[in-house]
């Protein structure tokens, strides 16, 4: 996610736009660029999700293009560099790493996204009301997440089509039980999905953590169990 200025065209729809009618995917290949905006991560470049402006969205409160990171083998710093009607901005700098892993979350947080096995949404009845329920102990729930790295078969660069397990199955919790795990790995670009059945927990509001190759998601996301 970048954000800054005068990074997206001042006339963009509220809600956004979003790369689901870019052409690219009729050849299965994910849109480099969607209008007039484009960005580049360590000169290769980025497949844009998604952008917003200040000027027209109620939702993000400064210009916001969402990206998905070409393949790279650097580490540490890389320069990113936005392009937006033909200028580009400055290059600045970000850290790339091989694995940043966290869950999605709804909304601003802190319930991560997930699902009942039936595709239900998983969270506290309060969350959507009519539509989210609790998790139980013993139940399979469905969590998603990113930036868990590369699964344990080769994706090709670009592809609009992008699954495989990852190649150990990260080490998780549930309000601080170790949490079993069916399937770990990557289902579409960018997405992965991981099965976890719920343990013993405390009801109402739980932590969820996992780690992947000595490396954790963030502390303070949630899960609901009833």
């Amino acid at each position: 996610m970048i954000k800054g200025t005068n990074l997206v065209p001042a006339t963009a729809p509220a809600a956004g736009v979003d790369w689901s009618s870019a052409p690219e995917f009729a050849s299965g290949q994910l849109p480099t660029k969607i209008g007039d905006v484009s960005v580049a991560v360590d000169g290769k470049p980025a497949y844009v999700y998604f952008y917003c402006s200040a000027a027209t969205s109620t939702v993000c409160t400064s210009d916001q293009i969402n990206v998905l990171t070409p393949l790279d083998t650097a580490s540490g710093l890389v320069p990113v560099v936005v392009t937006s009607n033909g200028v580009s901005s400055l290059p600045f700098s970000i850290s790339l790493n091989g694995i940043s892993p966290a869950f999605l979350e709804f909304g601003a947080g802190p319930y991560v996204a997930a699902t009942h096995a039936g595709g239900s949404l998983l969270g506290p009845t309060s969350l959507y009301p009519g539509l989210s329920t609790p998790g139980k102990v013993g139940e399979q729930v469905v969590v998603y997440g990113v930036g868990f790295g590369l699964p344990g078969t080769a994706i090709v660069n670009g592809s609009s089509a992008q699954s495989g397990s990852l190649p150990t199955l990260p080490v998780c919790q549930i309000g601080g039980t170790s949490a079993a795990l069916s399937f770990a790995g990557l289902i579409s670009p960018g997405l992965y999905q991981f099965n976890i059945t719920v343990p013993a927990a405390a009801s109402g509001d739980n932590p969820i953590s996992c780690t992947y190759n000595g490396v954790s998601t963030p502390s303070g996301e949630m899960i609901t169990v009833q």
